[in-house]
């Protein structure tokens, strides 16, 4: 039996070698098929980025095309289950990850280039950047708002190839901000057990889990930055890639024409303005120097009593035009009035937007299973009367909210002295991000959950103990103190007596 055992692990382990060398042999395949070309031309050209970049650049896109091939393909094919929109931005994302693919393919192969080289060379990934954010922008009333920030906060998280010394904490930074929502998302989906539960929290673990696996390989090849250990030059490589990345013709077809020369970029026209220049002002110095040797002075134009500033006449000094009063305030007006005003309800959502010095927003009996999104409001007031299941605040400024109860929460984001009444009940309020926010609670509200982060000027306001009682208004705390106590941490907030 322990002769028997011995040898179905040892079958287990060459299992699982093979499966380890089949995913690496996948990965090169694919790599070589990015490539284009047929035959051994194909061949050729593979061979030659490899032979200049040397084995451990070919090893370490293979490893990035590895990636991309587990997690993002997935991501991408789970997308289309959910919504076209959130296809339409993977699209974009996939588009994004060949571009960041490319630049590191022409660093594998080349030696690093000037700022204005390597501005090019990130310009296609930084056009479809924001694309993926525009996207989240024009949507923000979509049911899918948080699929769709996901991507928008996490896609940043490329823009590690410009940074040094320390690379891999920058996508940390945005693997944090893309949680934020998609834990949202895990929040909405980890009891359900349908087909669409599974495919959105499998959705959010391809993308999240991508993030995680894309800072373990930045720590493994480009720990210091982006690393450039070709000899070639970043120009002609970069641009050669176009020509390269076309997919290989179909099976018994005519050969495709050759690939065009490599453009060469000539970078001493723009220098030479600056050689110029910087010879001009040292035969200035020069003279200058050659003027003074007879004195320090020498050479230089004299300066009478009537030159002098304490000399000149108060009536003779030039007069300073102020600025025109208003003009800045007429162009944030404008600013303002760029955007209609909008009330309307969106399925289950009821968005209300731009509203501008309206103190009469109202919504007349919504249902409960309704939610209420609040965003770019200032100096408004939206009045619920009714139920609804949640209500969002964001982006607003001096704007007040009235209502009667809420079934799940009420959330505060982004805002500037906002005021929330509730008349009736809910059981919980967010606050994140906000600067004065002033909460009157009802008699029936005196269970909520409040719960606050990075905000400040923060009161709750209760009502009298009886009629003829006064209000009662309590601060919530912003300052706390924090100890080590028998090796754990111990937070209490800070009081001012």
């Amino acid at each position: 039996k322990e002769q028997r055992s011995m040898s179905d692990s040892a079958v287990a382990n060459l299992l699982g070698r093979l499966e380890q060398v089949a995913s690496r042999l996948e990965a090169v395949e694919r790599q070589l098929a990015s490539s284009g070309g047929s035959g051994g031309a194909s061949t050729g050209a593979a061979a030659a980025p490899q032979a200049s970049g040397g084995a451990g650049n070919a090893k370490s896109v293979a490893d990035f095309d590895a990636l991309v091939g587990q997690y993002i393909d997935k991501y991408v094919e789970l997308s289309s289950s959910i919504a076209p929109i959130v296809k339409q931005q993977a699209d974009l994302v996939k588009e994004a990850v060949a571009a960041h693919r490319q630049l590191l393919h022409v660093a594998s192969q080349s030696k690093k280039p000037s700022n204005e080289v390597f501005a090019k060379l990130l310009a296609p990934f930084s056009a479809l950047t924001g694309k993926v954010v525009e996207i989240r922008d024009k949507n923000r009333a979509s049911p899918h708002f948080n699929h769709l920030s996901t991507l928008s906060e996490g896609i940043p998280a490329f823009g590690w190839v410009g940074v040094s010394p320390t690379p891999g904490p920058h996508v940390d930074e945005s693997r944090a901000s893309s949680e934020f929502y998609s834990n949202k998302i895990l929040m909405q989906y980890r009891h359900d057990q349908s087909e669409a539960g599974k495919t959105n929290v499998a959705w959010v673990a391809a993308w999240n889990t991508f993030l995680k696996e894309l800072r373990q390989w930045i720590k493994t090849y480009h720990t210091t930055g982006l690393t450039w250990s070709g000899q070639a030059d970043a120009a002609s490589v970069g641009s050669g890639a176009g020509a390269t990345s076309a997919p290989a013709p179909p099976a018994g077809g005519p050969p495709p024409p050759g690939p065009p020369p490599p453009m060469v970029m000539d970078m001493s026209a723009g220098a030479a303005p600056k050689a110029d220049a910087a010879a001009a002002l040292f035969a200035e110095i020069n003279a200058v120097r050659e003027r003074q040797k007879g004195g320090k002075t020498e050479g230089l134009r004299h300066v009478t009593k009537d030159m002098k500033t304490k000399n000149i006449d108060p009536s003779t000094a030039p007069v300073v035009v102020p600025k025109k009063a208003g003009a800045p305030a007429a162009k944030k007006a404008a600013a303002a009035q760029t955007r209609p005003a909008k009330l309307a309800l969106e399925g289950n959502k009821w968005v209300v937007e731009f509203q501008h010095n309206n103190r009469e927003v109202v919504i007349d009996d919504p249902e409960a299973k309704q939610t209420v999104y609040i965003y770019k409001c200032e100096n408004s007031v939206v009045h619920i009367k009714g139920k609804v299941n949640a209500i969002t605040i964001d982006s607003c400024k001096k704007t007040g909210i009235v209502f009667e109860s809420a079934i799940a929460a009420v959330e505060v984001v982004n805002g500037t002295s906002i005021q929330v009444q509730i008349n009736g009940k809910v059981p919980s309020i967010l606050v994140d991000k906000t600067s004065g926010c002033q909460l009157f609670l009802s008699n029936d509200c005196f269970d909520v959950e409040i719960v606050t982060s990075k905000s400040d000027e923060m009161n709750v306001v209760l009502p009298g103990k009886t009629a003829s009682d006064d209000i009662e208004e309590i601060a919530i705390p912003e300052q706390f103190k924090t100890i080590v106590k028998n090796r754990k941490l111990v937070t209490e907030a800070v009081a001012h007596v």
